[in-house]
């Protein structure tokens, strides 16, 4: 699985207030417990003062992640980008550096 960066902010306040409202209908149907299991969520943070918001999730495709946040699209702008932890950024590093050192 491929981990990933999701940001999204909320365009207004009334989006905000009725994505408040979605989240918690999601979250009390049993939202986290519905994930697939091929959608792992690692962090999850909400600056509420700003309406911004970052999850790092692991899935197996774009596809898995969409059909996660579907519901919001038309609330706020979300952008997805693969991303790595530490321990891959340096295991990264240390491949890229031996690779350099062969050639």
């Amino acid at each position: 699985m491929q981990r990933y960066l999701i940001s999204y902010e909320f365009t207004d306040g009334e989006d905000q207030e009725e994505g408040a409202e979605m989240l918690i209908n999601w979250y009390e149907s049993g939202g986290p417990q519905n994930r697939p299991e091929n959608y792992e969520v690692h962090s999850w943070i909400f600056m509420v003062q700003n309406g911004i918001g970052h999850s790092v999730v692991s899935a197996d495709s774009l596809e898995t992640i969409w059909k996660q946040w579907h519901p919001w699209r038309r609330l706020m702008d979300i952008s997805i980008q693969p991303c790595m932890d530490l321990d891959e950024t340096v295991g990264l590093f240390k491949k890229q550096k031996m690779n350099t050192r062969i050639v």
